[in-house]
């Protein structure tokens, strides 16, 4: 399929805050803190396959790696436990999520959920096709990261097309409980991307953006639920097996 290019300036995003005495006033934008730096650093990571489900992530291993202290590193795993990704257990440390074809299989259940609403609702919302144009641009973003070698652009990509659609929908609690499945999702697209091709997934996007923009609810919710039962279908417990035989050898 022919990629539509729409490219229009995405502006960064400000927040503003009014009060009596001063109606605007821009809020100072606040840099990311080298937690959250290392929190996506773990997170790519895993998307590179750098990490395997159920593997160690030894604190002062990763903060040697990343040129950091050890604290930034212990409060990012910290954070990462309590949005899914990693586990701690006792006697074993932290460890990153394990990822059977179960439990891959009742994320994407629950994720089929959310989104399905979330195409209901975008489309109650009023106005034409142009309400998807940011929908559209970042899956021409997705289309092009597919093209890099590094899988963790494509899985970042992936996570921003399937959070701008929650978006789309102007419902916040369902956005809010979206971006909670996001970094456990990052793990599974990250395998995903080993067993199968970024071509159709790509197509897929502009397939759902086209019911869309036709305001055809029935078409747009069956692209979606093939989209996403494609992943659901993936064997990630025999590949993850493979992976680690593979790293066993090297």
């Amino acid at each position: 399929m022919a990629l539509r290019d729409h490219r229009a300036r995405a502006g960064a995003a400000v927040g503003i805050m009014g009060s009596a005495a001063d109606a605007r006033r821009l809020v100072p934008v606040q840099p990311r803190t080298m937690v959250e730096q290392a929190a996506e650093a773990i997170v790519a990571g895993a998307a590179r396959g750098i990490f395997l489900p159920d593997d160690r992530l030894v604190e002062a291993e990763i903060a040697r790696d990343l040129g950091i202290s050890r604290v930034p590193v212990r409060e990012a795993l910290r954070l990462l436990e309590s949005q899914g990704i990693v586990v701690s257990t006792p006697y074993k440390g932290m460890r990153l999520m394990q990822v059977t074809n179960r439990g891959v299989a009742a994320l994407m259940r629950v994720r089929l959920t959310l989104e399905t609403l979330a195409v209901r609702e975008a489309l109650a919302q009023p106005g034409g096709p142009e309400r998807f144009a940011r929908l559209r641009r970042a899956a021409d973003i997705f289309a092009e990261a597919a093209q890099a070698s590094d899988p963790a652009l494509r899985v970042r990509a992936e996570e921003e097309f399937h959070a701008e659609l929650c978006r789309a929908s102007a419902n916040a609690p369902l956005l809010a409980l979206w971006q909670s499945l996001a970094r456990p999702l990052a793990v599974v697209w990250g395998l995903a991307m080993h067993l199968s091709d970024n071509g159709p997934e790509s197509e897929d996007h502009y397939t759902l953006i086209e019911a869309l923009e036709r305001g055809d609810a029935a078409e747009a919710v069956a692209a979606l639920e093939a989209h996403i039962e494609a992943t659901a279908k993936l064997d990630f417990e025999t590949l993850v097996a493979e992976r680690r035989k593979q790293q066993a050898v090297t």
